[in-house]
């Protein structure tokens, strides 16, 4: 079995990504990189990475690191501060664990990120394939990565069968990536099969006339590129339905903070409740017995990795002294997608009125 590593890292000296944000300000070909890379930046690219695609973290990226340009910064930061810069990336245990991390570091480790595999596996939210991608793009160390295109690439590659759900199969793909890592430039090579997944190792119409280890690769070889990786038995997704209620005093809004385990933790939204009469209007009277609806705005859709979410906003007028009220104009509070778009649908209605 031939290492695809030799042909990729040539590739990567000529088309590979070299000016991420994230990256070390200068790479050279050989020899690894002429100043090494910011491992908080790193770090945070990697979690922001685990869910969202390139083109869409950059921008975050670049907002996050202007509101905490060090870790310290990130440590020293609410909670709350975290999220609202966060909200719109989704999976919001990735910033809370992040935030947590910093924490642990500045406490245990004297702000100073650990470069040992197993103490950076210990810190929340970073499993095998981020602590090695943060220690090989940072220090040059030798460890596998296995992300989402890395699995594309070396499914292809050898047509492993079944999909990396399944044990026996995500074990065998760990094999490979190990195997294919190489002792030397494994920085340039971490980014390099990264880069190939994301640009010509596409889910669907891989670009294989431009690879540059299609001369290796079984599935090219056999036309079976839209074969692997397989894929994995698709569920019907069930449906759920809320009212989300908008309670309306003086041109401001109520909105709770959420728990932080369970959808959007840690973030602001409205009372919610199932989307019946009966249910909206005993939330309703729950919050202020003379609280009164006055607009119902159109339902919309939300989905999730697992099921649908029906949302229903209500507008409600109410008088309650208990809760508090924010101006929807100057939020600095992080917000759920959903509860943004209402937001602005309600900016949108004042306007035309």
């Amino acid at each position: 079995m031939n290492s695809i590593s030799k042909p990729l890292l040539q590739w990567f000296d000529q088309y590979g990504r070299h000016s991420l944000p994230w990256q070390a300000p200068h790479s050279s070909p050989r020899g690894g990189q002429s100043k090494p890379a910011n491992i908080y930046h790193v770090w945070l690219s990697e979690v922001m990475l685990q869910q969202t695609q390139v083109s869409t973290v950059i921008d975050y990226f670049n907002n996050f690191i202007q509101y905490f340009p060090t870790l310290k910064a990130l440590a020293n930061a609410s909670e709350d501060a975290v999220l609202a810069q966060w909200a719109g990336l989704g999976y919001y245990a990735r910033a809370r664990n992040l935030h947590k991390t910093a924490e642990i570091i500045t406490e245990q480790f004297q702000g100073n990120f650990p470069q040992e595999f197993e103490q950076v596996l210990n810190l929340p939210g970073i499993g095998r394939s981020t602590a090695g991608a943060i220690l090989a793009l940072s220090y040059n160390q030798h460890h596998a990565i296995l992300d989402g295109n890395v699995k594309r690439v070396l499914a292809r590659v050898h047509q492993v069968e079944g999909h990396y759900s399944q044990a026996v199969t995500l074990n065998k793909l760990w094999q490979l990536a190990e195997f294919h890592t190489p002792n030397n430039r494994t920085n340039h090579y971490t980014q390099a099969i990264m880069d190939l997944g994301a640009t010509l190792c596409t889910r669907s119409r891989p670009d294989c006339e431009r690879c540059p280890i299609s001369n290796l690769c079984a599935a090219y070889q056999n036309n079976t590129q839209a074969s692997y990786p397989q894929s994995k038995p698709k569920k019907k997704k069930p449906t759920r339905s809320i009212a989300m209620l908008v309670f309306v005093k003086n041109n401001k809004i109520h909105l709770y903070k959420r728990p932080s385990k369970g959808i959007w933790g840690g973030l602001w939204s409205f009372v919610e409740c199932e989307d019946t009469p009966n249910n909206i209007q005993k939330a309703q009277l729950t919050f202020d017995p003379q609280a009164l609806i006055t607009q119902h705005l159109p339902i919309f859709k939300h989905s999730f990795t697992h099921y649908h979410l029906l949302i229903h906003p209500i507008i409600i007028s109410c008088h309650s002294t208990q809760a508090e009220f924010y101006p929807p104009d100057q939020l600095e509070l992080g917000v759920p997608k959903p509860v943004e778009k209402i937001i602005a649908q309600i900016a949108l209605a004042a306007l035309a009125s």
